[in-house]
């Protein structure tokens, strides 16, 4: 892209216009385009394609310089015919318009007016995409479209997500089309895309969707209408997902499971509801999308951070507080989606115990009905762009780093379980510490959040927490059973309240009534059976009531739970308050033997039958027949007794004797014979009674003498009993929850069977496509896999899987197989060999240990690799190698060796291969292994002008750009120590045969001795010249000397001279004749002989104390002389004049005011060839000392410790004298407080000398 200025971009503060009065919420859909690297080329495709009237709002968030202006609006304005504008904070949106992020800012949308807020930056990561996206999906529900184009990394996936989950529609470019294919493959992936095409496609589809009722229409003011409650397509909608995934959806929310329905229809171009419902006919996968559509997968990594550090504050340290120690932490997240919660909460949890964590176990259930869900749960791998809500401490700690986003770490992973669970009809889970049901209740209807609650209450510990959305709470009755914690983060604690639990299993285990969506045909056919049951049922009923007999069924209270019949004959009710014990409603004569027959049949539990009972009813007697059976109900434990009653007289019978009865006259005899039967009747009773009240004793004597057994052992074992019914209802909510629990991970252990199947599958493929010869052993040696390559090369068959190694003769020679093996898994060590076969082919051994995944040694893996063409051609590279060790050597002995610095660079980096160690001595640092050009602004040099050096000018840096060869260039360099040499340099380069510059050579030559020994040169012709001027003087300042001399002389003869005025005389000839002794001296100071002459070291060092003798003398300087007066040498008595003044100069300068000069003269040997003889002298003073690290250059030109005073070239010129006389000079010299001073020892030769007998190095070394 052109950048229009360099200049940074404008940081768009987030006030710069004034905000509309009343926001607005836009009716119209706003789609948000998102693209990254190779955005520009597909926004154009977009836009180019796209009609100029569709509506919609075209918004664009491009990854963008920070740094610079944008001209990506005149660009794309180009594109459109639409108007393209540049957002800018607080400004509105309107249909059919484009508007573009600027620059260095986050852009994010509110009641249709877009913000602009300063440019962040997450965890490193800038994703204003996923920003602006969410925020869209926030302002406009199911009214925002979404589209990712070209792009690396994952922003947009996020967002994506948010939009899908509000019900609007997404879009990604196609892998094929897209110059960068990372961000449209990131949010493929993550499963929220619905569409995936080309810019141009993606265009089209726009254009079609945006006259999609759906999508033209406000949905929350025209869903109604769109789709009415009576509609009875959307019954059969919901019963085909009942059917295909056993939910039923009609008690949640209509508006959400309507605006899937319309979301789904949207993407299939349907815009009738009937037709969607014979497109699901025709297409089940459809059926699933749609179920999936509905669950809305919307969640994230620490939703409303905030409400996490609640939960570390208060919630989390309540749970420790009042948990036992072996009991673990247990959490439920319902509806957990792809898992991001409920590894949240273990992240938090973990974050919270510290170092506790590994003494306190925890289990984290989540459980939802998508099992896409679960999926991606027990996966745990997430896009990159999670860095936005996980921080950079937690990713390092609780997530690894994998391709194309982050996986959960295993030691969160373990305490996660996943299952799907159906919230309503499956069993919950038990004894949970917190259950976090956010955002789930939303989509719930009223019927269903009453039913949940009890639910959470049962599954919740005493005083356990319920975590739920913001726009959740707790309703109705519920709120008997949980108390408000926190109101702002909906955080409720259990109350003790008794509820009853309430589990509809019917829905999930029994098949529906209506049928799932069948045909016309089968609903009718399902319809006539029904009727047909229906008919049977009334005509059983007829048949029962007409010929049945009467009867009625008791409970153990003996109340009449049941009734056939017309009971009227035989049971009525008592007056008073209402009461259907069965003895209490007998009828007269009915009651004793009624109630021996139930006492006989509830004791024997046979049927009892009793016939010709007589009960009165109406008036009159009648004979009755009963029997009381038991019955035996399997379903329940209570017994129950049936009584059927009959008459005893037939009907025809009855009815003659009533007819001869009426005809017989009323007389005396009547009366006595109805006498008689009710005496009889009478009887009959009493005896009734008598056997009834003699049953009821025997039954209280027997019942006492029970009663009075089983009290005792009532007594004694109540408490035990109250115990274990305690310890009975605690293992029943535990077996309940382990059943659960086992249930749950039966299903992971078959998710986990899949995954090693899988696993296993891979592993055998990737065994036999590996051309590697491979050998797995167990611990025992024994053979487990090989591939197919280790079949041929071991001359293994399959059936020698399981034996053990060692029993079969491989066909290569390695006769300590076995004991290198065993030493492989005993010490965790890799074992390499080079090996042949029995045909001589060369392979590599490799033996390494079988570990686990958790470290543990179980086997050991062989492999061979076929090296033999290396073999062959080891000895061909062994040659090349050692020719070139020895090329190299050469090259570096020839560095070595050459009296100048070398340097060798690659090009074009300037990366230093190779210097010698005079370049070193020389600029007297070390240059690291591989400076480059960039790097060679730390070195300084000048010109012979004085001008610096840029890093560009640098010979070696100009051979390397431009071939230039440089000869002899003079540098003045800045050494590290701040010290200056001066170089002469010389650089070439090095060309490539017939190809570029592949490096460069530099030689450079110190001549700092040079230049100082050309100044010193030049000071001594200077000296020179001034000695001959001072000389020439000398002998012109002697004559009239002599005439002045004279003239005293002549004056100090006069007889008439006072004496005051000879006294005078005297004082002023004695100072003529010490002038004229100082012009003789320096006479002969400067007047040298031609030739060698024989020379009084003695005289010499006596002229020289002369010489100082006034400085002497001025101080408290004491001067030792020790000489042997026949010491003497051949050589030129003003340099030695010259060395030694030198040599005792300094030592007085040492002195200053007061201290010790000693002069010893002595003949000696040379200490470097004893067979040599001469003169040693000492000059050596008890001044302050010399340092160690002046002494070393006290000797070169210019180095001086005076400072200005000094000019560094005594101590040098009287050197080279002394080497002239081919003598040495030595120093020795201390500085430690008490015992300091120094010594300078000269040897100067003399063949004609001849040493004494006694003088030895060591003697000489003692006297000095």
């Amino acid at each position: 892209m052109n950048h229009r200025a360099p200049a940074k971009a404008n940081s768009y503060p987030v006030q710069q216009r004034e905000e509309p009065q009343q926001p607005r919420r836009a009716p119209f859909p706003i789609v948000g385009v998102g693209a990254s690297a190779g955005g520009l080329e597909a926004f154009t495709q977009l836009l180019k394609a796209l009609p100029s009237r569709t509506g919609m709002v075209y918004v664009l968030v491009q990854h963008l310089d920070p740094t610079h202006e944008s001209a990506l609006t005149e660009l794309l304005a180009r594109a459109t015919e639409m108007p393209v504008r540049q957002v800018t904070d607080a400004m509105p949106v309107d249909p059919n318009r484009v508007y573009v992020i600027p620059p260095n800012v986050d852009m994010v949308i509110s009641q249709g007016i877009l913000r602009l807020t300063p440019r962040t930056e997450t965890r490193g990561h800038h994703m204003p995409i996923d920003r602006f996206l969410r925020s869209l999906a926030e302002d406009k529900g199911s009214n925002a479209i979404g589209v990712i184009l070209s792009g690396t990394a994952s922003d947009g996936t996020l967002g994506l997500a948010a939009i899908k989950g509000e019900g609007g529609i997404t879009f990604a470019q196609d892998e094929k089309s897209a110059k960068y294919d990372g961000m449209p493959r990131s949010a493929i992936a993550a499963g929220c895309v619905d569409l995936v095409l080309p810019p141009d496609r993606i265009a089209e589809e726009l254009a079609r969707i945006c006259e999609h009722p759906y999508v033209a229409y406000s949905p929350s003011s025209k869903i109604a209408e769109l789709m009415p409650d009576s509609d009875p397509h959307l019954k059969n909608i919901l019963l085909s997902l009942r059917t295909a995934n056993k939910i039923d959806f009609s008690d949640y929310k209509p508006a959400t499971v309507k605006r899937r329905i319309l979301r789904r229809m949207t993407l299939h171009k349907i815009d009738k509801v009937k037709e969607y419902v014979h497109f699901l006919r025709r297409h089940p996968a459809e059926v699933e999308a749609l179920y999936e559509d509905i669950l809305i997968h919307v969640t994230s990594f620490f939703r409303d951070p905030h409400a996490f550090e609640v939960l570390k504050t208060e919630v989390f340290p309540t749970i420790l507080k009042h948990r036992s120690p072996a009991e673990p932490i247990r959490i439920w997240v319902p509806g957990c989606s792809t898992g991001e919660e409920t590894y949240s909460y273990g992240i938090s949890l973990l974050e919270f115990l510290g170092d506790r964590k590994a003494s306190i176990p925890i289990q984290l259930f989540g459980t939802d009905l998508s099992q896409l869900g679960i999926e991606k749960a027990r996966a745990g791998t997430y896009p990159e762009s999670i860095a936005a809500d996980v921080s950079p401490e937690q990713l390092r700690r609780f997530f690894v780093k994998v391709e194309g986003g982050y996986r959960i770490a295993k030691t969160i992973r373990d305490m996660c379980v996943f299952a799907r669970q159906n919230l309503l009809q499956d069993p919950p889970f038990s004894r949970i510490d917190i259950i976090s049901c956010r955002n789930v209740l939303i989509y719930f209807g009223p019927v269903l959040q009453k039913r949940v609650m009890p639910i959470f209450h049962y599954a919740l510990k005493p005083r356990a927490f319920l975590v739920l959305g913001r726009s959740e709470g707790v309703i109705g009755t519920a709120s008997d059973l949980f108390e408000l914690m926190d109101r702002k983060y909906k955080i409720y604690c259990r109350k003790s309240t008794p509820a009853r639990l309430h589990l509809d299993f019917a829905a999930s285990q029994f098949p529906l009534e209506a049928g799932n969506l069948a045909t016309d045909r089968e609903s009718r056919k399902s319809e006539g059976g029904a009727r047909l049951f229906e008919l049977n049922k009334e005509a059983d009923r007829i048949l029962l009531a007409k010929y049945a007999p009467v009867a009625v069924v008791i409970n153990e209270d003996m109340e009449v739970v049941q009734s056939r019949g017309h009971v009227g004959l035989y049971l009525e009710l008592a007056p008073g308050r209402a009461n259907l014990n069965v003895l209490k409603m007998a009828r007269e004569g009915l009651l004793f033997d009624l109630q021996a027959s139930i006492n006989k049949a509830r004791k024997e539990g046979v049927p009892v039958r009793k016939e010709n009972v007589e009960v009165g009813g109406n008036g009159e007697l009648k004979g009755v027949n009963f029997e009381v059976i038991p019955l035996n109900a399997t379903a329940s434990k209570e017994r129950h007794l049936l009584i059927m009653f009959e008459d005893a007289t037939p009907p025809g019978r009855s009815e003659s004797a009533e007819t001869m009865a009426t005809e017989v006259r009323p007389g005396k005899g009547r009366k006595q014979e109805r006498n008689n039967r009710q005496t009889l009747q009478m009887k009959q009773e009493l005896a009734a009674t008598k056997r009834y009240l003699h049953s009821l004793v025997e039954d209280k004597d027997a019942s006492n003498e029970e009663l009075q057994a089983a009290n005792e052992e009532i007594l004694s074992s109540n408490e035990e009993l109250q115990s274990t019914n305690e310890e009975l209802q605690t293992a029943k909510e535990e077996l309940e929850s382990t059943n659960e629990e086992l249930h749950t991970v039966n299903e992971e252990l078959h998710h986990r069977n899949f995954e090693l199947t899988q696993a296993n599958n891979d592993l055998v493929n990737l065994l036999s496509s590996v051309n590697i010869a491979m050998v797995m052993l167990g611990g025992d040696l024994r053979i487990r896999r090989v591939t197919p390559q280790a079949e041929k090369l071991l001359g293994l068959i399959p059936t020698d899987i399981g034996r053990p190694i060692t029993n079969i003769r491989p066909n290569i020679d390695v006769p300590d197989l076995e004991q290198m093996i065993v030493e492989v898994i005993n010490t965790v060590t890799v074992q390499e060999r080079e090996v042949r076969d029995r045909e001589g082919h060369w392979y590599l051994l490799r033996i390494l240990p079988y570990k686990t995944l958790e470290n543990m040694i179980e086997g050991a893996v062989l492999t061979l690799v076929d090296i033999n063409v290396l073999k062959n051609n080891l000895e061909e590279i062994r040659q090349s190698h050692d020719h070139l060790v020895r090329e190299r050597r050469k090259l570096e002995e020839v560095l070595r060796q050459m009296p100048c610095g070398v340097m060798i660079a690659e090009a074009p980096s300037g990366r230093l291969m190779l210097t010698n160690k005079q370049a070193e001595d020389i600029l007297c640092h070390p240059f690291p292994p591989a400076p480059e050009i960039e790097h060679y602004d730390q070195y300084r040099a000048f010109r012979p002008s004085g001008r610096p050096y840029a890093p560009e000018e640098w010979p070696m840096v100009r051979s390397l750009a431009t071939g230039e060869v440089v000869t002899d260039e003079e540098i003045e360099y800045l050494r590290e120590d701040g010290t200056h040499v001066f170089l002469s340099v010389s650089s070439a380069p090095i060309w490539e045969r017939e190809g570029p510059i592949i490096a460069a050579v530099l030689t450079f030559f110190d001549l700092t001795h040079r230049k100082g020994t050309e100044e010193v040169l030049r000071s001594t012709e200077k000296l020179a010249a001034t000695g001959r001027l001072a000389a020439s003087l000398a002998h012109e300042i002697n004559n009239p000397l002599e005439t002045v001399t004279n003239v005293f002389y002549l004056l100090n003869q006069d007889p008439t001279l006072g004496d005051k005025a000879r006294q005078y005389a005297n004082m002023a000839n004695a100072e003529l004749e010490r002038v004229t002794h100082m012009t003789r001296n320096m006479l002969g100071l400067y007047r040298e002989s031609p030739f060698p002459v024989e020379v009084k070291i003695c005289e010499v060092l006596d002229s020289v104390l002369d010489l100082y003798g006034p400085t002497i003398r001025s101080g408290k300087v004491t001067v030792e002389k020790r000489y042997d007066r026949a010491a003497e040498i051949r050589g030129f008595p003003g340099e030695m004049r010259q060395v030694f003044s030198n040599l005792v100069a300094n030592a007085l300068e040492a002195l200053g005011q007061q201290g010790r000069l000693k002069l010893h003269v002595l003949a000696s040997r040379d200490l470097r060839n004893p067979k040599t003889s001469g003169v040693r002298v000492f000059v050596a003073d008890n001044g302050p000392g010399i340092p160690p690290e002046q002494r070393r250059k006290i000797f070169e030109p210019f180095f001086t410790t005076k400072g200005e005073k000094g000019t560094g070239l005594g101590l040098w010129v009287a050197h080279g004298i002394v080497r002239k006389h081919r003598g040495c000079i030595r120093v020795r010299s201390g500085t430690q407080p008490g015992r300091s001073g120094t010594c300078f020892s000269v040897f100067l030769p003399n063949q004609t000398m001849q040493a004494k007998p006694g003088d030895t190095t060591a003697h000489l070394d003692k006297i000095a």
